[in-house]
């Protein structure tokens, strides 16, 4: 109870100092009040980090109390943050936005005069919560602190230790060591992999007692290890002690014990993102980019580390669950070591029940969830059920020719419901059995926004994949709540309403996979916006990108944009992206003329995004195709594109020293050596319509840090693709998509190779058509998109490894798409 207490006092105070600085601005008498409570919350605060630092039971009266002072905090987040809101002035614009934003200062005086009167009421209830404690003699315990779990900071030399510790469990498990009582000696390389404190003998003995326990039990026992590896060693073989008592007087199911003791070893806001999973158990897969998104709308991420990002923080977050079996990766049949998960799902029904217990323990009320995560999830309910079946209402007439609900013939007629008596706007149906108005679930949802208090506050609101969600539902949306998170991806929206604006602490909003307008975004100003998230894929004849495009005004905090569209190429709207200096990830489409190329590589080599910048998406369309780019549609450059921006004699900046991931789809000039000259960090390349040349592959193999490489449909002009000796060296993933006929390793090539995905068009295969494969030791999965009958598919089975064909899974041949 105390990390969740703790956290939301936190966060409290970041806002209550805020609000104190801008005292200015408040209405007479409601400083006062916010002074008070956060010298209060400071007090609370100091008691709560005192109860978090010690080992001590909490009683019934500590465990009311502090579930009082969440209450509170949360209560006093949302009313400081709603009274704010029309007090920030505009940033930038001139006098014409400050007289826009006096005017709508001057139209809300009525309701902030409403939340000073809330304000007011909640500063008695903070002073009686501190008198309660004094009365119900809530004392602080006087027992020795104890030293706080912080995570390690993460660079690639840990990375791969942490991967040589998860193969070695990999590798017991497979030696017998996760059902049979004989694990000594299939565990004895993990063992020894573990910090130096719990290589002794005392501990080692321990780890053996508890593992043979543990016999039957393969997660826990992995749990375990992983627990005890990326543990903070202090007072940990005490901590074991405790376990080992625990499991034998079998207090609990032996798997929840050893989770529990995961659970205590993981720092404060690991736990709270932990719990944050209970809106998600009913969820079969779980993006990895919007679970930390909506962590971080939340403020449940903590930084550890000085120069650390929220969203890196975050990541760490998630490795970390990931690594300690609380999560499990749901994309793909083999976890490649060194990419990124791109989505999970909830470890076992035994962690289900682990977090559900652990919720009930943190006093949340009968089990359930606090009251605004509750709401959440009732609303993602509501999203998943499917609409009900569409039938045609039969118009009644005035008169009833019948008589009496009666037919000719006498055969009884259902009753009908006049299409009058249906609510006009509603998405109503009827059923055809016995006639009930069935509502549309969105028409729910709208509903149950519109019975929330005034001006509730809400962090995040996950609408993505709802059928049937209309313009009208997101006026309701934007009119009733005040947002963090705002999904919309791939819904059946085609506006965005000027009310969003009034979302003025919005800071993710994702309209992927949407038909909305490609101007709708244009004069849109939301100033707290961090991701900006566009862009819908159309796959016909040519692969297009409709988007919508880059709005005129981006807040200062810009983390994300993509994909936006640069209409023109002006090189003001570049200018504007090239002052964002907290840009990390950038998409951009862009016309295939050359003052628009050159004035974009000017923006990310000259301007200060290469401090920042990690990902960059560059989709070059045709220059002919103009205006269909003006209509925020893309078109992919064919292979016939324009060779004077290939051979123009301007050698292209380089690119920024610290990008991670490239994704092409064209050409943006030059040769692609020159392209990747500068950054030294590159670990993933997308390429598509490039015309990549041998020269060029070469130059990808022999980056130090590649580790997953996707060549699709026309980024390569051989038609063999050799993989020499020496090069890709630490390439992962290899993904070749309608390109090249052969695939040859060299023996040297690509060590650390796990997984081949190859899509071959429709040619037949040959005795020749792979060759090298079996000197690749490393490599786990092997996938083929072709024909499945292909008369020479028994040439390829004939030249992979027999380890990959013992597994029905390791190999794998798809009808090709």
């Amino acid at each position: 109870m105390v990390d969740q207490t703790s956290g939301a006092v936190s966060s409290l105070l970041g806002i209550l100092s805020a609000a104190v600085k801008d005292e200015a601005r408040l209405l007479s008498g409601v400083e006062g009040d916010i002074q008070f409570i956060k010298d209060e919350m400071d007090i609370m605060n100091g008691f709560l980090m005192h109860l978090d630092n010690t080992e001590v039971v909490h009683d019934e009266h500590l465990r009311a109390w502090m579930k009082q002072v969440c209450d509170i905090a949360y209560m006093a987040q949302d009313y400081i943050e709603l009274y704010k809101r029309d007090l920030t002035p505009p940033e930038g614009g001139g006098l014409w936005a400050s007289m826009r934003h006096l005017r709508l200062y001057l139209q809300t005086i009525p309701t902030r005069h409403s939340l000073a009167h809330k304000i007011r009421e909640l500063k008695v209830r903070v002073r009686e919560v501190g008198e309660r404690r004094l009365r119900y003699d809530v004392k602080l315990p006087n027992v020795s602190p104890k030293l706080k779990p912080m995570p390690v900071a993460k660079d690639s030399l840990i990375e791969e230790k942490s991967e040589d510790f998860l193969r070695a469990l990999e590798e017991a498990q497979e030696a017998g060591g996760g059902d049979v009582p004989h694990h000594s000696p299939s565990f004895s390389r993990a063992i020894s992999m573990l910090p130096s404190d719990l290589v002794t003998d005392e501990a080692r003995k321990l780890i053996d007692h508890i593992l043979y326990m543990l016999a039957g039990h393969a997660h826990a026992r992995k749990m375990l290890l992983c627990a005890l590896y990326t543990c903070y060693p202090y007072e940990i073989v005490e901590k074991l002690k405790i376990l080992k008592k625990r499991l034998d007087v079998k207090r609990a199911p032996l798997p929840m014990e050893v989770m529990l003791f995961s659970y205590d070893q993981l720092p404060t806001s690991y736990k709270s993102c932990l719990l944050y999973l209970a809106v998600f158990l009913e969820e079969d897969s779980i993006s990895r980019t919007v679970l930390i998104r909506r962590w971080l709308a939340e403020g449940l991420v903590a930084r550890h580390e000085e120069f650390q990002t929220m969203e890196e923080a975050g990541e760490q977050c998630f490795s970390e669950l990931v690594l300690r079996g609380f999560l499990r990766p749901t994309s793909g049949t083999v976890t490649i070591s060194g990419l990124k998960i791109k989505r999970c799902t909830i470890m076992n029904e035994s962690v289900r029940d682990f977090i559900i217990r652990i919720c009930e323990s943190e006093n949340f009320v009968s089990g359930t969830l606090p009251i605004h995560l509750r709401l959440q999830d009732d609303i993602r309910k509501l999203v998943k059920r499917p609409p009900p079946q569409q039938h045609q209402v039969q118009k009644q007439w005035p008169w009833n020719f019948c008589g009496n609900n009666y037919c000719a013939g006498g055969i009884p007629k259902k009753p009908q419901h006049n299409v009058s008596e249906l609510t006009a706007g509603d998405n109503q149906t009827v059923d055809q059995d016995d006639g009930e108005v069935m509502r549309h679930p969105m028409d729910e949802m709208a509903d149950k926004l519109k019975r929330l208090p005034q001006l509730y506050l809400i962090n995040v609101l996950d609408l993505e994949g709802a059928k049937g969600l209309t313009n009208r539902h997101l006026k309701t949306i934007c009119t009733k709540l005040s947002l963090k998170y705002l999904s919309l991806r791939s819904t059946e929206v085609s506006r965005l309403p000027r009310s969003l604006s009034n979302l003025w602490q919005l800071e993710t909003l994702d309209i992927r996979q949407t038909d909305i307008r490609d101007t709708d975004m244009e004069h849109m100003f939301l100033p707290k916006l961090k991701h900006l998230l566009a862009g819908r894929i159309v796959v016909n004849d040519e692969l297009r990108l409709r988007t919508v495009r880059m709005p005129r005004k981006l807040g200062r905090g810009m983390e994300i944009l993509r994909h936006v569209n640069i209409v023109h190429g002006k090189a003001e709207v570049m200018e504007k992206i090239g002052r964002l200096k907290q840009l990390r990830k950038l998409g951009v489409v862009l016309d295939g003329s050359k003052d628009n190329i050159m004035h974009f590589l000017n923006t990310i080599s000259i301007m200060k995004l290469s401090k920042c910048l990690r990902s960059l998406s560059v989709w070059i369309a045709e220059e002919e195709t103009a205006s269909a780019t003006a209509r925020g549609v893309a078109v992919t450059v064919p292979l016939d594109y324009r060779e004077d921006i290939e051979n123009a004699p301007f050698i292209p900046p380089r690119l920024p020293n610290k990008l991670e991931s490239l994704n092409m789809k064209g050409r943006l000039g030059g040769s692609l050596r020159r392209w990747i000259k500068g950054p030294d960090k590159l670990s993933k390349i997308t390429l598509r319509d490039t015309k990549l040349t041998r020269d060029g592959l070469n130059a990808l193999g022999e980056l130090k840090h590649l580790r997953c490489l996707r060549l699709l449909r026309g980024s390569y002009t051989e038609t063999e693709i050799t993989l020499r000796k020496e090069e890709f060296q630490d390439l992962r993933l290899l993904v070749i998509d309608h390109v090249a006929k052969i695939i040859a390793f060299e023996s040297g090539a690509a060590p650390k190779l796990e997984k081949i995905v190859w899509t071959l068009d429709r040619v037949e295969i040959v005795k020749d058509t792979i060759e090298g494969i079996g000197k690749l030791k490393s490599l786990k999965e092997f996938e083929l998109n072709c024909d499945p009958n292909n008369p020479g598919l028994h040439h390829v089975e004939e030249t992979l490894p027999r380890r990959l064909l013992k597994s029905g899974t390791a190999f794998r041949a798809h009808q090709s798409s």
